[in-house]
C-alpha cells in the first residue's frame, strides 16, 4: 500500500513525493483545476521560469555534459517524451510550481539538443493528471499529448508512451516509481538518452525486495540459461533488465539546482555508450 510519500495512479504508475517540503502530487478529484488560471496565464508562467532555468549553473552543467557525452555520431533523436510531470493548473500551488520547473527544464533541454542535429524532433508528453488547460499549454509548444487513460489497447505499463520509448528517444521522467510492467516498457526501448529517477529506485529495490542475487547474476550465467529463470516475468526480470541498461551507459547525477534543490534532487542522467 502506498504510504504517505506515494500516491498510486492508474495502471501502473505510483508517484513519490520528494519531502516535506514538497508535498505529494495529487490524486485526480482531491486537486481540482485553479479557478480563474489561464493559457495566457501558464504561458506567462513558463516564460519566467524558463528565464530562471536558462540562468542557472544547474542548466550550464547539465547541457555541458551532454555536449561532451554525445556520441560520435550525434544523439540522432527522432522523438523525446516527457512522463509525469503533473498537472501545470491545479489548485496545488507548490505542486503545480514544481511541475512547471520541470517541464522548462525538459523543454530547454529539447531546444538545445535540437540545435545539435539537423532531423526534427517530435515531442510528446503522457501524465493522467493533465488538465484540458495543461493540454492546451503543450499544444501551443507543438507537444502532442499520448493517452493516459490505460485504455484496452494500453491495460498496463507505460500506456500509448511506449511506443515512443525508442533507440532514437530521449525519455524524461521525474520521480515515478514505475511498475514492473512500465518499467519494463521504459527499458525495452533502449532509448539512447534517459534522465529520470525509476532506473535507480529498481537498481536499489532488489536488496531490500529479496531478489539481489537475480540483479547481480553473471553474464556467463545468463547466458547459460538463456537469461530465464522462475521470475522472468516479475520483480527479478525487471532486476535483469535494469542491469543490462545500466551495464550499457554512463550515468552522472543531476547537477544541483541551487534555486531549489528539491525539484530535481535525485534525477540521474544515462546515456547510451558508443559501441
Amino acid at each position: 500500500m502506498p504510504n504517505s510519500a506515494e500516491e498510486r495512479l492508474e495502471g501502473d504508475w505510483t508517484r513519490v513525493g520528494k519531502s516535506e517540503r514538497y508535498p505529494p502530487k495529487f490524486l485526480h478529484g482531491t486537486d481540482p483545476p485553479m479557478k480563474g488560471l489561464t493559457l495566457e496565464r501558464l504561458q506567462t508562467d513558463f516564460k519566467t521560469k524558463s528565464k530562471v532555468w536558462r540562468n542557472s549553473t544547474c542548466r550550464q552543467e547539465l547541457l555541458a555534459i551532454l555536449d561532451k557525452q554525445q556520441p560520435d555520431t550525434g544523439w540522432q533523436l527522432q522523438e523525446v517524451v516527457c512522463l509525469a510531470t503533473n498537472s501545470f493548473s491545479r489548485d496545488n500551488f507548490q505542486a503545480r510550481q514544481r511541475s512547471m520547473m520541470q517541464w522548462v527544464a525538459f523543454f530547454d533541454i529539447v531546444q538545445h539538443l535540437q540545435t545539435r542535429q539537423e532531423g526534427s524532433i517530435a515531442l510528446f508528453a503522457q501524465e493522467p493528471n493533465y488538465t484540458a488547460l495543461d493540454k492546451q499549454f503543450l499544444q501551443s509548444l507543438d507537444v502532442r499529448v499520448l493517452d493516459a487513460d490505460h485504455n484496452s489497447e494500453y491495460a498496463v505499463g507505460l500506456g500509448e508512451a511506449k511506443q515512443h520509448s525508442l533507440a532514437s528517444s530521449f525519455v524524461f521522467e521525474a520521480f515515478m516509481d514505475l511498475g514492473v510492467e512500465a518499467v519494463g516498457d521504459l527499458l525495452g526501448g533502449d532509448p539512447v538518452l534517459y534522465i529520470g529517477s525509476s532506473v535507480e529506485r529498481w537498481r536499489e529495490k532488489p536488496q531490500r525486495s529479496g531478489v539481489a542475487s537475480s540483479a547481480r547474476r553473471s553474464t556467463a550465467g545468463i547466458a547459460t540459461d538463456g537469461g530465464r529463470n522462475d521470475d522472468d516475468d516479475g520483480e527479478g526480470g525487471v532486476a535483469r533488465s535494469v542491469a543490462g541498461f545500466t551495464g550499457t551507459r554512463k550515468s552522472y547525477r543531476m547537477p544541483r539546482f541551487e534555486e531549489d534543490p528539491n525539484i530535481f534532487d535525485g534525477l540521474l542522467i544515462y546515456w547510451k555508450e558508443d559501441g
